[in-house]
């Protein structure tokens, strides 16, 4: 069984379209659980209408929701994604069929934008799909928080997602679950996600957070300081 994680807040303007893919899977034996943190907006409505299990959390942040989900979920397998992504109809059928190899503890793929913008292609190939399989040859696993699978047994040896870290939780769990068996990167798992927080903020912008991030949370090893201004 999987059990699918969204931690959201006030999704209401795409989580229909999330809840619409994950409602034409083909692989059936899945549930979702959505891990809300006080929408005002209708989410959770649109969510129940297609049979979500709801979770109420009233504190706030990524890695404490997608851990709270994975606490109150039952799969054995945890596929974390967000609620503004798009899912093609195999994507659950191809996470399992990497795991029917029990050496494997983790699963991840691209995303691609939902506009179809060159700038957006580009930016989104390389940094979801050539940068992960380049840094996978130099020992190093960079996956997406909206297409992030692991076995259960693993996510709770390595403690699950620091709720400290504000920037790459994501990619900071999956690092230590590679000591327990072996990561998978596929670049034909592919997910659609909203470019509103890059039109919002500017690529160069958001491009620059993300390298401060790497270099304070792998260098620097700061990054899951509470005095680490740059994630507030």
């Amino acid at each position: 069984m999987i059990s699918v994680i969204i931690p959201t807040l006030n999704e209401g303007k795409v989580i229909k379209r999330c809840m619409e893919s994950l409602s034409k899977q083909r692989f059936k034996d899945f549930e979702v659980v959505v891990v809300d943190s006080g929408s005002t907006d209708g989410t959770v409505r649109i969510v129940k209408k297609y049979k979500g299990r709801v979770i109420y959390e009233p504190r706030r942040g990524v890695p404490l929701a997608r851990n709270r989900g994975v606490r109150e979920s039952k799969g054995d397998i945890i596929v974390c994604t967000d609620g503004d992504s798009a899912y093609p109809s195999d994507w659950l059928e191809k996470i399992a069929k990497h795991f029917e190899d029990k050496d494997v503890v983790a699963v991840g793929g691209p995303i691609a934008p939902d506009e179809n913008k060159l700038k957006h292609r580009l930016i989104f190939k390389v940094t979801t799909n050539y940068f992960p399989r380049s840094a996978k040859l130099l020992g190093f696993v960079a996956f997406q928080g909206s297409n992030s699978s692991f076995r259960r047994d693993a996510y709770e040896k390595a403690g699950g997602y620091d709720e400290k870290i504000r920037t790459l939780d994501d990619n900071e769990l999956p690092n230590r679950i590679k000591k327990l068996g072996k990561v998978v990167f596929d670049p034909s798992l592919v997910v659609v996600t909203s470019t509103r927080r890059f039109d919002k903020a500017g690529y160069l912008r958001e491009t620059l957070h993300y390298w401060r991030a790497y270099i304070d949370l792998y260098i620097l090893r700061k990054g899951t300081s509470e005095e680490y201004k740059f994630y507030k």
